[in-house]
């Protein structure tokens, strides 16, 4: 798969993850966290990140970083651009560390394709991105610990929901052929 190529395909599954969530996320977030405004509950856009980090490692951000500033809320003043910036590529950078540090002390297998990954390890290497997205919404004060809290647990389920989806559709693909 050439380079644009894969720029195209992320971008569009990214663009497509935001606008689930604006669509689902935040109808489901009034019933289930209304007095968090920030977090949302099933935050989609996690999960490509992460199957975008296993699929292309370092490059993933690459590849997601223009639409993910697309997305991004710049606020009116310098220090909210820059924030949103520093979010928009922490949080891409987050999901390619949770596999290099994971895989690093043997906690999953990390071959790049060459081997098929558990789906353990995917469900683990994406909860500890999640973690480090949370944390660093945390550390740059965007957030206070429950809202963290929240930006963790959203992407965490957007994650699963993604994995869900994705294994549905691509049995069905085999199915089909």
């Amino acid at each position: 798969m050439t380079d644009l190529v894969a720029l195209v395909m992320c971008s569009i599954f990214y663009a497509m993850a935001f606008e689930a969530v604006f669509v689902v996320s935040d109808k489901l977030q009034q019933f289930v966290l209304p007095d968090i405004i920030y977090a949302s509950v099933l935050f989609f856009p996690h999960g490509v990140r992460v199957l975008a980090a296993y699929l292309f490692g370092w490059r993933s951000i690459l590849y997601l970083l223009p639409i993910s500033i697309v997305f991004v809320w710049f606020g009116d003043d310098a220090g909210t651009i820059f924030e949103g910036l520093v979010l928009a590529l922490g949080s891409l950078v987050a999901c390619v560390l949770a596999f290099e540090v994971l895989s690093r002390f043997d906690f999953i297998e990390r071959n790049y394709l060459s081997v098929s990954i558990d789906w353990k390890s995917l469900a683990l290497a994406g909860a500890f991105g999640a973690m480090m997205n949370a944390a660093l919404h945390y550390t740059l004060d965007v957030t206070d610990v429950r809202a963290s809290g929240a930006i963790f647990v959203g992407d965490v389920l957007g994650f699963a929901a993604v994995l869900v989806v994705s294994m549905l559709f691509f049995r069905l693909l085999r199915e089909l052929s």
